[in-house]
């Protein structure tokens, strides 16, 4: 483990907190062990949408309370963490079971993401909120950064742009069906642009 200690840039004083953030359940059972990440993966998880939250709220307060949300769903969601394990190659450190290992688990977008979480769980519980901070932050800001440059924006401003990304046109939409009870309609839309639809109905 010392390698990946290197590459998160993070020295385990307890090293086997390191060991079990890597430890899959199906290696743990097969090994007759009830130690592995799922509980620390719960710590971490909680640790990681505190320390998301409170930069969201702090450096970007002008957005209301659901795009907050919303932006730190984005960047701590499953393909995120993901992302985070494929940059420092978690997959080669993971311990899995034979039989994950055959359909290839450790590669896995859920278990990847997993382990990021029990990764800053260990981390949390070894050396405290600054050290999982200093982890978390550099990890989750481009993915901030990108729902606020453009994730923060509605469904129909996002299609206008793209169909005026070459120039202007003629965006109408027409309202062809409505869906469920009066106090929550769903409306369903045809988009025309330069009076040709989008899309044909199919139903």
């Amino acid at each position: 483990m010392d390698k990946l200690e290197k590459v998160i840039n993070y020295d385990f004083k307890n090293v086997s907190l390191l060991e079990l953030a890597m430890t899959h359940s199906s290696y743990a059972h097969e090994n007759g062990s009830s130690e592995y990440n799922e509980k620390i993966e719960f710590l971490g998880d909680a640790v990681l949408e505190l320390i998301a939250s409170e930069y969201i709220f702090k450096f970007y307060n002008n957005l209301s309370e659901g795009e907050m949300t919303k932006a730190r769903a984005y960047s701590v969601c499953e393909e995120a963490l993901a992302e985070v394990a494929n940059k420092y190659n978690f997959s080669n450190y993971l311990r899995v079971g034979k039989c994950e290992n055959k359909i290839d688990g450790k590669y896995r977008a859920s278990i990847l993401a997993d382990s990021v979480e029990a990764l800053i769980g260990a981390i949390f519980l070894d050396g405290g909120f600054e050290p999982a901070k200093n982890f978390i932050l550099p990890n989750i800001l481009p993915r901030i950064e990108d729902f606020v440059k453009k994730g923060n924006k509605d469904y129909k401003t996002q299609l206008q742009e793209i169909l005026q990304a070459n120039g202007d046109v003629k965006i109408e939409y027409t309202i062809v069906d409505t869906i469920g009870p009066e106090h929550s309609r769903i409306f369903v839309a045809e988009v025309y642009c330069d009076s040709k639809p989008l899309r044909k109905r199919t139903r």
